[in-house]
């Protein structure tokens, strides 16, 4: 694709993504049933939360925008020293930033030089507490970073897949190595195979989208590399599931219902699950999935970010209705790492762009 291609699918993924997280904020804790005695038979169909009609995004957003702001300092230090292999650490570092915002201390951390460098942990609006999760702060808090060989717990939570949209972009030449560095950043946090490898598969299927593959085919592609993973048997049979009741649903729409067959979404693989039903069943239709994705008695917020990450790659920036853009809250920062991920890295082998390496110090 060309660059101005690249740029508007790159921003209908991470904008799509921050857009369905806001509309799905409100209703998070709410049951189908509540969801439509508040607000009508169709449920949610714009932002709720305020009374001016804006929506603003939550945690999930905001560690997706920490997870790209981690692997565009990684690219960048590959670039300019010429050798890769320090994005996992480098976006465990972009957590602990992340951490800073929510107010909390970080244990066990001596080596603090160049830690508010960069300008993501400048953005004040950052600073807000918007229901982070529990395994999240508690893994990071503990000053540990979680691995493979030694997981930090036995979390599944969807902590993992609501933020690993950017690896599957940075990592997008190559479809197994973003399955396995997507993987790698959800075990930072999350210790449970079906955590960490629903991200891994998420950030796989976002690689072959972005290299035009259509969904289903992206879809196919990740499950063939998730079945030579330990541990994938809960993962693969969620997706599966969610394959099977697409194509049993193929000319009727899904709601609650159908959603209900896979679960709520609290735990990864669900909302992996879920997000990608409701994005093959209208992957041309950014808005009627998204709505789907968020109207149901689960973990609202998160199925709608991550729907919106999918089909908003799918359908581009220009495709999402222009009222969700509009009223966004902090939209300038999403989109300008929406834009910052379709460029890379400005600089070159030994010779840095000096405004990007502020903004993106290789550490």
């Amino acid at each position: 694709m060309n660059n101005l291609d690249k740029k508007d699918k790159y921003l209908g993924c991470i904008l799509g993504g921050a857009i369905g997280d806001a509309l799905g904020a409100p209703i998070e804790f709410l049951n189908h049933e509540s969801i439509i005695s508040k607000y009508g038979d169709s449920g949610v169909q714009s932002y709720v939360e305020y009374p001016n009609g804006k929506g603003e995004f939550t945690d999930d957003t905001q560690m997706l925008l920490f997870t790209a702001e981690g692997l565009l300092r990684a690219k960048h230090r590959a670039v300019l020293k010429g050798i890769g292999g320090a994005q996992t650490q480098i976006t465990y570092y972009s957590y602990l930033r992340w951490l800073n915002t929510q107010g909390l201390k970080i244990s066990k951390m001596n080596d603090l030089s160049g830690f508010e460098e960069g300008w993501l942990i400048k953005r004040k609006e950052l600073y807000k507490r918007r229901s982070p999760g529990g395994t999240c702060i508690s893994s990071l808090q503990s000053g540990e970073m979680g691995t493979f060989e030694k997981p930090i717990n036995d979390s599944k939570g969807c902590g993992t897949v609501m933020r690993i949209a950017p690896a599957g972009l940075i990592f997008s030449h190559d479809r197994e190595v973003a399955f396995e560095e997507g993987a790698k950043i959800c075990a930072i946090t999350h210790g449970h195979t079906s955590g960490y490898l629903s991200g891994g598969l998420l950030s796989a299927i976002i690689a072959d989208i972005s290299n035009g593959l259509d969904l289903q085919a992206s879809i196919s592609n990740g499950l063939e590399i998730l079945k030579r993973w330990k541990g994938h048997e809960e993962v693969y049979d969620s997706i599966k599931l969610a394959l099977d009741i697409h194509r049993s649903y193929i000319n009727k729409d899904i709601s609650n219902l159908e959603i209900k067959m896979i679960g709520e979404g609290w735990v990864a693989e669900e909302a992996l699950a879920i997000s990608l039903l409701c994005s093959l069943h209208y992957q041309n239709d950014f808005k009627k999935a998204v709505v789907t994705a968020i109207n149901h008695s689960g973990d609202s917020d998160s199925t709608g970010a991550i729907t919106g990450n999918i089909v908003g790659l799918i359908v581009g920036k220009n495709q999402i209705p222009q009222d969700w853009k509009d009223n966004l809250m902090f939209k300038d920062i999403v989109e300008e790492i929406g834009v910052d991920l379709a460029i890379g890295c400005k600089s070159y082998y030994d010779f840095p762009d000096e405004k990007w390496h502020l903004k993106y110090p290789g550490y």
